[in-house]
Formats: structure tokens, sequence, C-alpha cells
């Protein structure tokens, strides 16, 4: 597989092929008898996708942990300050999230990712390069958070639309299982690491690991091919039939003028608002990221100066996420099959207000010891959780939406539900500040139980999903789409794809 390679784009009724162009066993996923292969992944590029994001992830995990630590050690940082900077990658959201999602739609997208690579290492070794000239202030932590978000964003939002062009849709779900599994084990390696390196050389300096992480990903991605998106379709998916669903090009020889950005970004919102499924569930994102923002604007304060952890403890505990991760990742084609998709997504928003309470509950007593189960307890819950639910709504979104609407789709998802977050973390740091950050952390668990309700009280509940890693819909008929196969009260007829505005 060589850098000039490209993936076919989809064409109308068809599955985007895998990234090496092979046909029969490999390019369907499935033996000749129709069973799910149990290794599916052979001979796609998605392997080394998955190698290179690991390695990537637990850098990014060290990332996290070094400038927070960074801010409350190193600079001093008020409840206030922390707040901000908790904001700031979701700032980024705000300002640049719909446009993010327009470039995934209109370029390359493995170009976008290595640019997107680079630009977060360069980024991240000046906090180290100005630590060392002791020009380190909040501001540059401020404006290093926003723009790392922003790079985040646009190699989320072309990662999202390029993982469908390597494989067929039926493997989607064990797909987004491995993405998540590989960010768990980032999460496993990287609080350990990161804690023994902020423990010997400071906070700063492990940041240059991650520099290199991002580099090693560059090598890895380079290796894969280039994958254009697809051209819009002319009715802009209005129609019914196959052409509907795969978001198939124009016609040959009849070049498509190009729609305005305007426009561009205006139909990765209207996709969202329109469809009964995506719209309870970024709903239900954005109230769980408010709440999620204000209990870890927070939490670092809370564990550091109330528990009294160190560096190296806090980095111990949260590897207790990590393990839950993996499960997590392995466990949602299991949890799908027994409850149901929507169930199972009901289940994983109620589950973090849940584990949230036990944190400032450790307080209660003085027992070092009970404070260090408590804190683990509570992040291996949560982050089981949150992985069980990002798999499932990265597989419905990925089933339901065209090729050439799924960047932006993506990134308006991401630009609801994360750009709210700077409300969450200014307001959990002013109330840390105003009336106690085990306070917060309470009615931040509050807030989190309740995001449970928007799929509990809509379509999405009723999402049967995945068996055997295959999605329903790929046994429905042509035009058909997964939501509709997938829900028993959805009233919209059968061909007419729901997430087209």
């Amino acid at each position: 597989m060589t850098d000039q390679q490209h993936l076919p784009e989809p064409r109308a009724g068809e599955k985007p092929p895998p990234g090496d162009g092979s046909t029969g066993e490999r390019a369907t996923g499935e033996r000749p008898g129709g069973k799910p292969k149990k290794t599916p992944f052979r001979g796609t590029g998605f392997l080394r996708l998955w190698t290179g994001e690991t390695l990537s992830l637990a850098g990014t995990e060290i990332t996290f942990m070094a400038i927070g630590i960074t801010a409350a050690t190193t600079l001093a940082a008020t409840p206030w300050q922390m707040g901000v900077l908790e904001a700031a990658e979701s700032a980024a959201v705000l300002l640049l999230g719909l446009s993010a999602g327009v470039w995934a739609d209109r370029y390359e997208r493995r170009a976008l990712m290595l640019v997107a690579n680079v630009a977060r290492g360069l980024l991240l070794f000046a906090i180290p390069l100005l630590f060392w000239f002791d020009a380190l202030t909040m501001p540059v932590l401020y404006g290093v958070v926003f723009l790392v978000g922003a790079f985040t964003l646009l190699f989320d939002s072309a990662m999202s639309a390029y993982l469908p062009r390597l494989l067929p849709r039926g493997q989607l779900e064990r797909a987004n299982s491995w993405m998540e599994a590989s960010t768990s084990v980032g999460t496993v390696a990287g609080p350990g690491l990161a804690g023994l390196l902020i423990q010997v050389v400071s906070a700063p300096v492990a940041l240059v690991v991650d520099c290199f992480s991002y580099l090693i990903s560059c090598f890895t991605l380079a290796g894969l091919p280039k994958a254009a998106p697809a051209p819009a379709d002319p009715q802009d998916g209005k129609g019914e039939g196959d052409g509907a669903v795969a978001g198939a090009g124009a016609s040959a020889g009849e070049p498509e003028p190009r729609e305005s950005h305007r426009k561009a970004v205006l139909k990765g919102l209207l996709v969202l608002r329109d469809d009964r499924i995506q719209r309870p569930m970024i709903l239900a994102a954005t109230h769980f990221n408010i709440f999620h923002a204000m209990f870890f604007a927070v939490h670092t304060l809370f564990v550091l100066r109330v528990l009294g952890f160190s560096p190296g403890l806090l980095g111990a505990t949260s590897m207790a996420g990590g393990v839950a991760g993996l499960l997590g990742a392995s466990s949602t084609p299991f949890l799908t099959r027994l409850f149901g998709q929507g169930r199972a997504l009901v289940l994983a928003y109620a589950a973090p207000g849940v584990s949230a309470v036990l944190v400032p509950l450790a307080e209660q007593w003085d027992n070092r010891a009970l404070s260090i189960v408590l804190v683990s307890a509570s992040t291996f819950t949560w982050t089981f959780a949150v992985v069980v639910n990002l798999v499932i709504s990265e597989t419905v979104k990925q089933s339901l939406v065209p090729d050439h609407l799924l960047g932006r789709v993506t990134a308006t998802t991401r630009f609801v539900s994360w750009g709210c977050q700077p409300v969450g973390a200014l307001l959990g740091g002013w109330l840390g500040g105003r009336f106690g950050l085990a306070e917060v952390m309470y009615v931040s668990a509050a807030g989190l139980l309740t995001s449970a309700l928007w799929p509990l009280l809509s379509p999405v509940r009723a999402l049967r999903g995945t068996e055997g890693g295959e999605s329903e819909a790929d046994d429905a008929p042509a035009g058909t789409t997964a939501a509709s196969a997938g829900t028993d009260d959805d009233p919209r007829p059968k061909t007419a794809p729901p997430t087209e505005p």
C-alpha cells in the first residue's frame, strides 16, 4: 500500500470498499455463507490506523494530565483559572467547529489528519520550551489548549468520515469498539506514565513525550491510502432509493457547482435538526457535557488539595479508567445484543451521574485507602459508561449519514455538544470558588443523571442495533437507513433517509 493509493469513491447503492480495493470476502466482511468474519480488518488498512491512534492517544493522556497539573502546581491556578482552562478547548469548537466539518467533507481526509497531528505536536512543544525560558503563563496555556482543541476537532471530523471508507457498514460497530479500546489503552498507559514523568521531570517537560507520539502517528497515517470525499448527491439526498442513502455524486461528465461555505455549514445543522433519532442524541450529549465540564473543572483541585493526593497517586487512580475503557469497548457489541442500542445508551448516560457522587463522598472519611478506592471506582464506572456511549453513538451516526455529509455532521455534533462545555466549566469554576468544590460535584452528579431522560423519552430507546457485529440495516432493503431499520416506533417511510434536511 503506497502513499499514492486512493480509496474509491462510493457509488449509489454500494458500500464503501476496503482501503486496499480488494473484492470478494475481504470487501464484504462476510464469508460465502453470509456470516461475519471474526477477523474482518485484515487488508483494509484499519489495523494500521488503529495502531497509530493507540500510540498517539497514550501521549494525549499525558497532555491532559500534565497541563492540568502544570496549571494547579507550577502556576498556582485559582478555581476560576482552572475553569477557564477547561473552557478553552471547548471555545475552539464554538469558533471553528462548523467550518472544520465543511473542510473534512471538502478536502482529502488523510491529509487533514496529518496536518492536525503535526500542528498539535508543535503547539504542545511550546509549553516545555516556554517553561525552560521561565515564560510560561496561564494565558499561554489557554492559547495552546484552544488551538490544540481546534486541530483535534479537525482530526476527529476527518477520522470519522475516513473510517467508513475503509470498512463496510456492518463492521463499523466493531471498528468503533477497537478505536475506543485504543483510547482506553492510552488511558491505561498515559496517566501512570504521566504521574511518573511529572514526579521526575515536572509536568511541562512531560509534554515532550506527547510531541513524539504525534510524530509516530504521522508516520503510521502516511502509509494509508488517500480518501477524497465523495461528491454531493445532486438531489442533496432528498430522493428515494439507493442514491439517497449512499450519497452518490452527480452523473458522469456533469460537474457540480461548489456550494458556499455558509450553505455547507447550514446543511450539517439541518441534518441534526430534522432527524428524530439524532436530535435527541445530540441534546442528551449536550446536557451531559455541560455537567461533565462542571465536574472536571474542580475535580483535579479537589483530589489534589482536599483529598491530598500526589500527582503520582492521581495518575495511578486514573488508570482504573483505562481498564474500564477496554472492558467497555469490548463489551459494547454484547450489551447492544442484550439490551438493544437504545436501552444500553440510556444506561450509559445514567451511570456517570451515580459514580460522580463517590468522589466528594471520599471527603467524609479520613481514610486514605477508602478515598483511593472511591476515586478509582468512580473513574472506572464513569469511563466504562462513556466508552459504551461513544461506540453506540458513533456507529449510529456513521450508519445514518451519507459520505458527503459525514464530516459536517460529526463537526456539527461536536459544535453543539462540546461547544456548551465552556458554560459548564466556567460555572463550575465560579461555583467552586464561591460555595465549595464538593458542592459543585454533587450538583454535577444530579445533572449527569438527568441526561439519560433524552434517549429514554424519545425513539432512541427503541434502537435495536446490531447482532454479531452487523447492523440490522444491512439486511434491510436498499434505501432503508440504520435508524428506521433499528426502531419499532418510527413512522417514516422506509425509503426516505431521515438524515437529510
